[in-house]
Protein backbone atom coordinates (compact mmCIF):
# COMPACT_ATOMS: atom_id res chain seq x y z
CA UNK A 1 0.00 0.00 0.00
CA UNK A 2 1.42 3.35 -0.97
CA UNK A 3 1.02 6.61 0.94
CA UNK A 4 -1.34 7.70 -1.83
CA UNK A 5 -3.67 4.76 -1.00
CA UNK A 6 -3.92 5.68 2.68
CA UNK A 7 -7.08 7.69 3.35
CA UNK A 8 -6.79 11.01 5.14
CA UNK A 9 -7.93 11.26 8.75
CA UNK A 10 -10.88 13.32 7.48
CA UNK A 11 -11.85 10.43 5.17
CA UNK A 12 -11.50 7.96 8.01
CA UNK A 13 -13.55 9.99 10.48
CA UNK A 14 -16.27 10.41 7.83
CA UNK A 15 -16.91 6.67 8.21
CA UNK A 16 -17.71 7.01 11.90
CA UNK A 17 -21.50 6.96 11.79
CA UNK A 18 -23.64 8.94 14.20
CA UNK A 19 -27.17 10.12 14.72
CA UNK A 20 -28.28 13.58 13.60
CA UNK A 21 -29.76 16.12 15.98
CA UNK A 22 -31.08 19.65 16.02
CA UNK A 23 -29.62 21.66 18.92
CA UNK A 24 -31.47 24.86 19.77
CA UNK A 25 -31.42 27.59 22.39
CA UNK A 26 -33.15 30.95 22.76
CA UNK A 27 -31.99 34.27 24.16
CA UNK A 28 -33.19 37.87 23.92
CA UNK A 29 -31.84 38.06 20.35
CA UNK A 30 -33.95 35.09 19.23
CA UNK A 31 -33.54 31.46 18.28
CA UNK A 32 -30.10 29.97 17.72
CA UNK A 33 -29.70 26.44 16.40
CA UNK A 34 -27.42 24.06 14.54
CA UNK A 35 -27.21 20.46 13.37
CA UNK A 36 -24.97 18.22 15.48
CA UNK A 37 -23.94 14.65 14.81
CA UNK A 38 -21.53 14.10 17.70
CA UNK A 39 -23.92 13.55 20.61
CA UNK A 40 -23.69 10.79 23.20
CA UNK A 41 -24.96 9.74 26.60
CA UNK A 42 -22.37 10.87 29.13
CA UNK A 43 -24.04 9.52 32.28
CA UNK A 44 -27.30 7.88 33.35
CA UNK A 45 -27.25 8.91 37.03
CA UNK A 46 -28.00 11.72 36.61
CA UNK A 47 -28.80 11.69 32.90
CA UNK A 48 -26.31 13.82 30.99
CA UNK A 49 -25.49 14.16 27.32
CA UNK A 50 -22.30 15.35 25.67
CA UNK A 51 -21.83 16.95 22.30
CA UNK A 52 -19.07 18.52 20.30
CA UNK A 53 -19.79 22.16 19.39
CA UNK A 54 -17.73 24.29 17.04
CA UNK A 55 -16.24 27.29 18.79
CA UNK A 56 -17.80 29.63 16.23
CA UNK A 57 -21.42 28.59 16.88
CA UNK A 58 -23.45 31.60 18.01
CA UNK A 59 -25.50 29.31 20.25
CA UNK A 60 -22.48 28.31 22.36
CA UNK A 61 -22.23 31.48 24.53
CA UNK A 62 -25.99 31.34 25.20
CA UNK A 63 -25.79 27.67 26.21
CA UNK A 64 -22.72 28.16 28.39
CA UNK A 65 -24.36 31.25 29.89
CA UNK A 66 -26.95 29.02 31.56
CA UNK A 67 -29.89 28.94 29.14
CA UNK A 68 -31.82 25.70 28.71
CA UNK A 69 -31.13 24.07 25.35
CA UNK A 70 -32.90 21.31 23.45
CA UNK A 71 -31.56 18.39 21.44
CA UNK A 72 -34.08 16.85 19.02
CA UNK A 73 -33.05 13.45 17.61
CA UNK A 74 -34.00 13.54 13.94
CA UNK A 75 -35.69 10.94 11.78
CA UNK A 76 -35.65 10.41 8.03
CA UNK A 77 -38.62 12.76 7.64
CA UNK A 78 -36.24 15.57 8.67
CA UNK A 79 -33.81 15.08 5.77
CA UNK A 80 -35.12 18.13 3.83
CA UNK A 81 -34.75 20.24 6.99
CA UNK A 82 -31.20 19.03 7.58
CA UNK A 83 -30.29 19.81 3.99
CA UNK A 84 -31.76 23.33 4.39
CA UNK A 85 -29.90 23.92 7.66
CA UNK A 86 -26.55 22.64 6.37
CA UNK A 87 -26.60 24.52 3.06
CA UNK A 88 -25.36 28.08 2.74
CA UNK A 89 -28.56 30.03 3.33
CA UNK A 90 -29.49 33.06 5.37
CA UNK A 91 -30.52 32.82 9.02
CA UNK A 92 -34.05 33.87 7.98
CA UNK A 93 -34.22 31.05 5.42
CA UNK A 94 -33.07 28.52 8.01
CA UNK A 95 -35.65 29.77 10.51
CA UNK A 96 -38.33 29.52 7.78
CA UNK A 97 -37.26 25.92 7.10
CA UNK A 98 -37.66 25.11 10.80
CA UNK A 99 -41.11 26.71 10.88
CA UNK A 100 -42.18 24.80 7.75
CA UNK A 101 -41.09 21.56 9.44
CA UNK A 102 -43.28 22.23 12.45
CA UNK A 103 -40.73 23.49 14.98
CA UNK A 104 -42.36 24.95 18.08
CA UNK A 105 -41.16 26.93 21.06
CA UNK A 106 -41.00 24.76 24.15
CA UNK A 107 -42.06 25.96 27.62
CA UNK A 108 -38.33 26.26 28.41
CA UNK A 109 -37.82 28.53 25.40
CA UNK A 110 -35.83 26.67 22.75
CA UNK A 111 -37.36 25.37 19.55
CA UNK A 112 -38.07 21.66 19.29
CA UNK A 113 -39.59 19.30 16.74
CA UNK A 114 -42.66 17.46 18.06
CA UNK A 115 -42.13 14.71 15.45
CA UNK A 116 -38.49 14.11 16.42
CA UNK A 117 -37.68 10.64 17.73
CA UNK A 118 -37.17 12.31 21.11
CA UNK A 119 -36.20 15.74 22.39
CA UNK A 120 -34.10 16.24 25.50
CA UNK A 121 -33.84 19.55 27.34
CA UNK A 122 -30.62 20.23 29.20
CA UNK A 123 -28.57 22.82 31.04
CA UNK A 124 -24.82 23.11 30.69
CA UNK A 125 -22.89 21.18 33.31
CA UNK A 126 -19.32 21.24 31.94
CA UNK A 127 -17.66 22.87 28.94
CA UNK A 128 -14.20 21.72 27.91
CA UNK A 129 -12.23 23.31 25.04
CA UNK A 130 -10.76 20.73 22.67
CA UNK A 131 -8.81 22.40 19.83
CA UNK A 132 -11.38 24.06 17.51
CA UNK A 133 -14.36 22.50 19.33
CA UNK A 134 -15.91 22.55 22.78
CA UNK A 135 -17.08 19.40 24.49
CA UNK A 136 -20.38 20.41 26.07
CA UNK A 137 -21.88 18.23 28.78
CA UNK A 138 -25.46 18.99 29.79
CA UNK A 139 -27.61 17.66 32.58
CA UNK A 140 -30.92 16.53 31.08
CA UNK A 141 -33.91 18.14 32.78
CA UNK A 142 -36.74 16.69 30.68
CA UNK A 143 -37.52 14.47 27.71
CA UNK A 144 -40.38 14.42 25.21
CA UNK A 145 -42.72 11.62 24.26
CA UNK A 146 -40.98 9.13 21.97
CA UNK A 147 -42.01 9.17 18.30
CA UNK A 148 -41.71 6.22 15.94
CA UNK A 149 -39.57 6.84 12.89
CA UNK A 150 -36.38 5.67 11.27
CA UNK A 151 -33.34 7.58 12.57
CA UNK A 152 -31.40 9.87 10.30
CA UNK A 153 -27.66 9.16 10.31
CA UNK A 154 -24.53 11.06 9.35
CA UNK A 155 -22.12 8.77 7.54
CA UNK A 156 -19.50 9.23 4.81
CA UNK A 157 -20.13 13.00 4.49
CA UNK A 158 -23.83 12.57 3.83
CA UNK A 159 -27.11 11.97 5.61
CA UNK A 160 -28.53 8.46 5.39
CA UNK A 161 -30.99 6.09 6.98
CA UNK A 162 -30.80 2.63 8.42
CA UNK A 163 -32.06 -0.37 6.52
CA UNK A 164 -33.80 -3.39 7.91
CA UNK A 165 -31.43 -6.16 8.85
CA UNK A 166 -32.92 -9.65 8.68
CA UNK A 167 -33.24 -11.23 12.09
CA UNK A 168 -30.85 -14.10 12.63
CA UNK A 169 -30.70 -16.53 15.43
CA UNK A 170 -27.45 -16.45 17.36
CA UNK A 171 -25.64 -19.75 17.20
CA UNK A 172 -24.20 -21.26 20.34
CA UNK A 173 -20.75 -22.73 19.88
Amino acid sequence: MTQRDVPSLYDSFALYGSGVTLVSVRDDAGDRFFIAASVLTASVDPFTIALSVGGNRDALPVITGGATWAVSVLGTQHLPLVRALTTRTSPAERLDALAATGAESSPEGPLWLPDALVTLWARAHTVLPVHDQFLLVGEVTRGSVHQHSTPLLRWNRDFRTTTAVPATRASVA
